[in-house]
């Protein structure tokens, strides 16, 4: 439970920065206050993916040993 919580929090703040870096220096339209919403959804979803789908893909997808 620690390790979700841990790559939760990761993904979160992790890609959640790189967007909202992404949108403050590319995109001139956006207001700060929309920025760092849009970046904590997103790193937000993100965190959800890391902690639920991404493993799941990884087990699904993985190469079968013979």
């Amino acid at each position: 439970m620690k390790i979700k919580i841990i790559t939760f929090l990761v993904g979160f703040l992790g890609m959640g920065l790189v967007y909202g870096a992404i949108l403050y220096f590319f995109k001139e339209e956006f207001s700060t206050e929309q920025i760092i919403y849009q970046a904590l959804i997103f790193g937000f979803g993100w965190g959800l993916a890391e902690v639920f789908v991404f493993p799941w893909i990884r087990k699904r997808f993985k190469k079968k040993e013979k």
